[in-house]
């Protein structure tokens, strides 16, 4: 998982594959972001959005002092 995107490598040669694209991300923001060749299907779903319950843990228990901030900013 990245800021972007949801990524695997469920390919027959386990190339990595886009999984899902984030709310309001492009494909081409994706492959911009990316340094090498990715497995692109031609549907991409919308990845899902953290539940209520997922985003106090991370928030409470996982990062209680944002350190993931400092990685990925929010918007």
């Amino acid at each position: 998982m990245t800021n972007l995107c949801v990524l695997d490598w469920e390919t027959p040669d386990h190339t990595m594959r886009v999984r899902s694209l984030h709310p309001g991300v492009t494909i081409d923001e994706v492959v911009e972001a990316t340094g090498f060749e990715l497995v692109v299907p031609d549907v991409l779903p919308e990845s899902r959005l953290p539940t209520d319950d997922e985003l106090r843990l991370l928030r409470e228990v996982i990062d209680p002092d944002g350190l993931r901030e400092k990685e990925v900013p929010n918007a």
